[in-house]
Parts: C-alpha cells; structure tokens; sequence
C-alpha cells in the first residue's frame, strides 16, 4: 500500500518550470525518490509516454499518469489496478528537496534526482 501512496504523493510533486508545454519534464530520465520516516524509501520513474514505474520494498508497480484543469494524476495498473490519485501540480526541478505528506498523513522527504 505504501507505493500507491507514494505516487499520490509523486501526483503533487512534478512540474518543471523549463518546459510550460511539458511540466513533466522534469522528471522524464530522473527518479523521484520519497523516504518515509521509518526509512522505507519508494522510487518513482515517470515517462514521457504517460506511463510510469515504481519500486519499494513491497515490490513494484506501474500505471499511467496525466494532467488536467492543473491536476496531476497517476492511476496503478499493477500489480493490482487502483482508482486514479490526483493531486494539485506544482513547479519542481531536478536537485530540489521538500516536505510532503504520506500514507495517512505522516511526513515524507521528497526529491527529484538525476539519472534513473
């Protein structure tokens, strides 16, 4: 369960201002890294395609993203389909570091880091 919330919370992470046609394009070739409190560390690996994968402890997954009325929006297709997790976008480069919220509330570390 703690990956599909670490796309909900990759959902309000990527937006790059470089590019305003692509606000993903910031992560496309980089990965997401979420690390929850305890430690758990979920990386997430967003493609230009509107696809994207993930991988944490618990395993990997893989679903589909897009933007809409200033949405971001992931929806897992495996290992188990999941209803769409949609979150406000916002301006993130690669380098940059920020507090989010996880599963339940609990605070993450969230950053965009060069190269898969």
């Amino acid at each position: 369960m703690r990956l599909f919330a670490s796309v909900a919370i990759a959902a309000a992470l990527l937006a790059g201002p470089a590019l305003a046609a692509d606000p993903m394009a910031s992560a496309y070739g980089n990965t997401v890294v979420i690390v929850y409190g305890d430690g758990t560390t979920v990386n997430l690996y967003v493609n230009e395609d509107g696809t994207y994968t993930g991988s944490s402890p618990a395993g990997e997954s893989a679903g589909t993203w897009a933007i809409s009325g200033g949405q971001t929006c992931f929806t897992q297709s495996s290992p188990e389909p999941t209803p769409p997790s949609c979150s406000k976008t916002v301006n993130k480069n690669v380098g940059d570091s920020w507090q989010g919220e996880g599963q339940g509330g609990a605070p993450v570390t969230i950053s965009i880091q060069a190269g898969r």
